[in-house]
């Protein structure tokens, strides 16, 4: 039976949605996979050449405190050692036109080089607003001086010509965080002290949070000793006494998301961007770009949401989607429209055809414009001539072939029930004439006095030979009884009531000299309980015609075969007949047409490809049920018929 497939127009819709959603699909895959990367790729590269312009402006702030170090370095060396000019000539050297940037610096000899026997002789200034006010707390006598500490002793081994920057840290009086800024002093190679410019933060740490901003995300920075110089101070609780920076451990703990780029970073020696799952100040992913500021060992931390890299190609991808959708709406309403007016006109035609078919006329279609739907109708009108004639000649030979084949079963049938037949009678005849031998040797010893042990062995022997005639005799009427009733019922069309234990075991009987003459076995296991009113004639040449396509076709390849039938009713008043083999089964192909007429396996070898389509039509015709079959290569077919215990009334041949 064909399957029944959606309406044309309805397969236009399908279609034109399926492309509708492929082209999106198509759309959101380029986005995705092509598009969206190699745009995050770009805003990555844009992120590291803002990152090095970074680096450029920080070179540019810090030059200018170097230039500045550099300048009083040289003029510490240069200058007459007398300290009024230092105090004079230095403060304005120092404040830089009133730069807030420089919070103090100073000049800081080696012990008697600005005086001999003075070992602490330094000049040191402080901001305080626009003007420098000069300390004189690191030359007291009691004090701890300034040649340890690690920005003096860093002066030791820096070039000349280079400013060695320590570590942030917080200034104790003024609780700023800063720099210092380190420039050696010497005089023909020999090392006379050192120059300092103390630098606050608070410009740098500006310049990194605007950049942060600028880019949509925020910055972080750490010194080389991992005290934090910037950080975002959103995400930070705000503590106006601290005495000390805030630490990466701190950090850490404050910001649990960035713990990958702060682990990233004490492995870092140029640049690197690392992706992590959920920020806590954005609520998503995120990218985070770390760069090395090899001038003070900083690491610099650029942290960027996810969704402001791939903002670009989400817009682009819902642009192409709205555009390329509504063009292929657009198209696609132009499409159907034509298509419909075309399927209505086919549809109208197609109408016309059932309605021939459906009231058995004579009446052709209806021409109309000769295009390409007119050429349809007329091929369908030469095409439905040809199609009457040749369902006239199919409906007169139909019957013939289905008789044919009933009648070609009986055959096999009568063959074998004649030679069943010669068994018994044969038994029954040697058995008689065994009797009357033995009559005639009793009635010559009668002639002379008997004794009572011939008599006994007389009476012994007829009895033995009238039970084996009896019992031959039985069995050859059992055989021409059953022969007989399904003989009448594949002959006739007659509806009546019976057994189906019955019926099948006279199948059984009649089919059992065909057996004898092959190697395979016939087991029949059919409860008595199983009562039909239908058609034994029809259900018996379904039957035989199943189990010799079973001895024709299943055991070509195997010796010894195995055929088993049951039965089963439900309570919805149908009976299921199953026969199964253990041959050699069939592939999904020959399953597929094993029903067709005149598709056989066995072609040129005596098989005429009608059994199987014979039974199809008894079983879904005649008997008002179905067949199924169940078959897998080397694994044996099952064949299911399935039909009511009360069949459907049949037409009469002239209603």
């Amino acid at each position: 039976m064909a399957k029944v497939a959606p309406m044309i127009r309805h397969q236009i819709n399908l279609g034109f949605a399926f492309v509708l959603i492929m082209a999106l699909l198509t759309i959101f895959a380029v986005v995705e996979w092509k598009v969206k990367p190699d745009l995050i790729a770009q805003r990555q590269e844009r992120i590291n050449i803002n990152q090095h312009a970074l680096l450029d402006l920080l070179d540019a702030k810090l030059g200018q405190i170097e230039l500045l170090t550099s300048t009083m370095a040289l003029a510490g060396t240069t200058l007459p050692k007398d300290e009024a000019l230092f105090r004079t000539t230095f403060p304005e050297i120092l404040n830089n036109h009133g730069d807030p940037a420089i919070a103090g610096g100073g000049i800081w000899p080696e012990p008697n080089m600005f005086k001999q026997g003075v070992e602490r002789r330094s000049f040191f200034w402080g901001r305080a607003g626009e003007s420098m006010v000069y300390y004189d707390d690191y030359n007291h006598p009691e004090g701890k001086g300034y040649h340890n500490e690690s920005w003096y002793k860093a002066g030791h081994g820096a070039p000349i010509d280079r400013c060695h920057w320590s570590n942030a840290y917080i200034d104790p009086f003024t609780k700023a965080p800063m720099i210092t800024c380190t420039v050696p002093m010497k005089d023909d190679e020999r090392f006379v002290g050192v120059a300092t410019v103390d630098m606050r933060l608070a410009g740098i740490a500006d310049i990194l949070s605007r950049y942060g901003k600028e880019n949509g995300g925020y910055v972080f920075a750490l010194d080389a000793n991992n005290k934090t110089i910037s950080f975002p101070k959103s995400a930070i609780k705000f503590q106006p006494y601290r005495h000390t920076l805030r630490t990466m451990d701190e950090l850490k703990q404050q910001l649990p998301w960035l713990q990958q780029a702060f682990k990233t970073s004490q492995e870092l020696t140029e640049s690197k961007m690392i992706t992590i799952k959920n920020d806590g100040i954005f609520s998503e992913a995120a990218y985070v770009h770390l760069i090395k500021y090899p001038q003070t060992g900083w690491v610099i931390g650029l942290a960027v949401p996810k969704s402001k890299m791939t903002a670009a190609a989400d817009n682009m991808g819902l642009f192409l989607m709205i555009a390329i959708g509504g063009l292929l709406l657009v198209v696609g309403m132009i499409a159907t429209i034509t298509a419909r007016k075309l399927l209505d006109k086919i549809q109208q035609t197609a109408q016309q055809i059932w309605e021939l078919i459906e009231g058995e006329t004579t009446e052709e279609l209806t021409i109309g414009n000769i295009n390409e739907v007119g050429e349809l109708r007329q091929a369908v009108n030469a095409y439905g001539e040809k199609l009457k004639s040749l369902l006239r000649r199919l409906e007169a030979i139909q019957d013939e072939l289905v008789q044919s084949e009933k009648l070609s079963s009986l055959g096999s049938l009568v063959a074998g029930i004649a030679h069943e037949l010669n068994t018994p009678i044969g038994n029954a005849r040697m058995s008689s004439t065994s009797i009357l031998d033995t009559k005639q040797e009793f009635v010559h010893k009668l002639e002379q006095p008997i004794t009572r042990d011939d008599l006994d062995l007389f009476l012994t022997h007829v009895d033995e030979g009238a039970r084996i005639v009896e019992r031959n005799m039985s069995r050859a009427s059992q055989l021409i009884r059953a022969f007989k009733q399904l003989a009448v019922d594949q002959t006739s069309d007659m509806r009546r009531e019976f057994d189906l234990h019955h019926l099948i075991n006279e199948v059984h009987l009649s089919l059992r000299p065909t057996l004898q003459r092959t190697s395979h076995h016939l087991d029949v296991d059919i409860p008595e309980a199983i009562q039909l009113n239908s058609y034994p004639g029809a259900l018996t040449q379904t039957l035989i015609n199943l189990i010799n396509n079973a001895l024709v076709h299943a055991f070509t390849q195997k010796d010894q075969g195995h055929i088993h039938i049951q039965a089963t009713k439900d309570t919805e008043g149908l009976a299921h007949i199953t026969v199964c083999d253990n041959g050699t089964g069939m592939t999904p192909e020959v399953q597929k047409r094993i029903f067709d007429p005149f598709y056989t396996t066995r072609l040129g070898q005596g098989g005429s490809g009608l059994g199987l389509h014979i039974t199809f039509n008894l079983v879904t015709g005649i008997l008002g049920g179905r067949i199924e079959v169940q078959s897998e290569p080397n694994h044996g077919s099952c064949f299911t018929i399935t039909i009511p215990l009360i069949a459907p009334e049949r037409a009469l041949p002239n209603s």
